[in-house]
């Protein structure tokens, strides 16, 4: 099984978190994107969050008052994206400062969420399980 490192970006504003329709996947889901070469996981959180949603300003807040925790890391989860791939995660949160995106060709959909209620059908298990720690990690 091929495993590759990637990261997710729960992208919100005044309370809301951002999902979006993902093409291939079918489900709704945060941005994401695979980690380049040389870069770290908060890099790769900001260049999603810019690339797929189209936010040149992001601000990764302290969640974690953990000695080395990197800013905005929400959690890190493994799922797998086929039978013959598994991604290895980190979730991170990145305030925005606005709901204008800017949606990557990969995404058919764009969706603000502000509660567990507002939830869609077709949300992926790791999704359900990180969705409420980014609607109130402060």
């Amino acid at each position: 099984m091929k495993l590759a490192w990637s990261v997710s970006v729960y992208c919100r504003h005044e309370g809301a978190v951002l999902l979006v329709l993902h093409h291939r996947l079918r489900a709704w889901v945060p941005v994401g994107g695979k980690l380049n070469s040389g870069e770290t996981p908060v890099e790769t959180a900001k260049r999603v969050a810019r690339e797929k949603a189209g936010y040149d300003q992001v601000l990764l807040p302290s969640i974690h008052k953990v000695f080395g925790a990197p800013p905005g890391l929400l959690l890190y989860e493994e799922h797998l994206v086929s039978e013959k791939e598994k991604h290895l995660n980190f979730a991170f949160i990145a305030e925005v400062p606005n709901k204008n995106v800017h949606l990557h060709e990969s995404y058919n959909g764009v969706m603000w969420v502000s509660s567990m209620g507002d939830l869609p059908d077709l949300i992926p298990p790791n999704v359900l399980d990180g969705l409420p720690y980014a609607l109130t990690a402060r």
